[in-house]
């Protein structure tokens, strides 16, 4: 069991790499396209879509390792206030708690705008929305994870 668990642990480290690797992407087009649009006069047709996909990605995948090294915006509403066996609870609580219901939603919704999104393809390259919004279960998931492993672990 505590092989599964290592390889899962493993396996959802990708949201940071993936998201690294769609930042890095998205600066290299960035800086490509304005180098042909200014020394060349020829930007890049296919640059914005693209551009719009990494972003998307970036922006879930990112969100995802922020819930996963807890680095994501919290709210301390009572945290100084409250006696210390329930300090500890609230955190657990409330934080991880709230970053699954929000995870939850994503999911299901996700899921439903999936089967809608493979009609639909951008118009210069073709690109199925489905890869686009695909992200947002996949993160969701990945959030959910996170989550459960930091509230049954601890």
């Amino acid at each position: 069991m505590k092989t599964i668990m290592a390889g899962l642990d493993r396996l959802m480290h990708l949201d940071e790499v993936l998201g690294s690797l769609a930042l890095f992407a998205l600066f290299v087009i960035v800086l490509a396209n304005a180098l042909m649009r200014y020394f060349l006069n020829t930007p890049l047709a296919w640059a914005e879509e693209v551009l719009q996909l990494l972003l998307v990605w970036a922006t879930f995948l990112g969100a995802s390792a922020l819930v996963r090294r807890n680095e994501h915006v919290l709210i301390d509403l009572f945290g100084e206030r409250l006696p210390g066996p329930l300090e500890r609870w609230r955190e657990r609580i409330f934080n991880v708690v709230m970053i699954m219901m929000a995870a939850g939603v994503m999911l299901y919704w996700g899921l439903k705008l999936l089967p809608f999104a493979a009609f639909r393809s951008t118009p210069m390259l073709q690109i199925p929305y489905f890869w686009v919004y695909l992200v947002i279960p996949l993160s969701a998931a990945m959030m959910l994870y996170h989550g459960a492993r930091r509230l049954f672990t601890r």
